[in-house]
């Protein structure tokens, strides 16, 4: 399964106490990484996104974000109006034990602590029902957010498939020029030995002959390189269809096909199947860089 490291999910969520909207993103990272960003009421919460999304991703930077418009009649304090009449008759005594009758302004006696009643989550109904809200809300942009990057990743899987085609036909294509051209290079071989042999009035030994062109065939021959690489590109076909994406899977195939790759054109001394085997390296570098966009 193709799926990008990039994308977006927003959803939005009617509570008693207000409007919530919520925002997960994400970007390529080599590894996991979370960021949460939420409203100070709803601080002690991060733990528990964190998990959430820990589970729901491999590799990549995410973050998520919450913005709450909270309700006017939620965010309006509570007066305390038994506290505010004892803190009122202690000033009053405290002004005629010192002879002072000034009025007292109820706007600071309201600051004094205890007397303003801030609404706080532990303190309302509505926290019980946190959780429930909060799940919904976050599975909502999940799926919106893992609905973009399964799309993108789709984009990836096109586009990667394609350069994996263009590198068959060049692994094929230099196959089909190699075996030919090392035949031709051995009776070449044989030809530049007798003569010189002939020359020097000695004949060529056949089994000693042989014998050369079996170290030479280390040396020259790129059949298993070959084969390796036909090998890998079915593994990586197989490894994309997973159920699970694979990104670092496939990054590992792609080093091991440019091993094979890298080794060949070391070996081959053939201007043509060179320039293939450049060629080969191009692709593969298309592949590995769409790659890196992949969980």
């Amino acid at each position: 399964m193709y799926v990008s490291m990039t994308g977006f999910g927003r959803s939005q969520i009617q509570a008693p106490w207000g409007a919530l909207s919520l925002e997960v993103s994400s970007v390529n990272h080599r590894y996991q990484e979370i960021f949460v960003r939420l409203p100070r009421e709803f601080v002690s919460w991060e733990p528990w996104f964190h998990q959430k999304l820990r589970k729901l991703f491999r590799r990549g930077k995410v973050q998520l974000r919450m913005e709450v418009l909270w309700s006017p009649t939620f965010k309006m304090g509570r007066i305390n109006k038994e506290i505010l009449s004892s803190y009122c008759d202690e000033l009053l005594q405290i002004q005629r034990s010192m002879g002072q009758a000034r009025e007292l302004e109820l706007e600071k006696v309201v600051s004094l602590p205890g007397v303003l009643d801030l609404p706080r989550f532990e303190d309302s109904e509505d926290a019980e029902t946190l959780d429930k809200i909060f799940e919904k809300l976050l599975d909502t942009t999940v799926a919106s957010w893992q609905e973009m990057r399964a799309l993108e990743g789709s984009h990836l899987r096109e586009e990667i498939l394609t350069h994996l085609a263009e590198l068959e036909r060049l692994t094929t294509e230099i196959e089909a020029r190699w075996l030919p051209t090392r035949d031709s290079a051995f009776e070449a071989l044989r030809t530049r030995i007798s003569d010189t042999l002939e020359g020097l009035g000695e004949r060529l030994d056949e089994g000693r002959f042989l014998q050369e062109i079996a170290i030479l065939t280390d040396k020259w021959d790129v059949s298993e390189e070959l084969a390796r690489l036909k090998s890998h590109i079915i593994k990586f076909r197989a490894t994309g269809d997973d159920s699970e994406s694979a990104g670092r899977k496939l990054d590992f195939i792609v080093q091991e096909m440019n091993r094979e790759v890298n080794t060949l054109d070391s070996k081959v001394a053939d201007a043509d199947i060179r320039w293939l085997a450049v060629d080969a390296k191009a692709a593969l570098e298309r592949i590995r860089e769409q790659i890196q966009n992949l969980e």
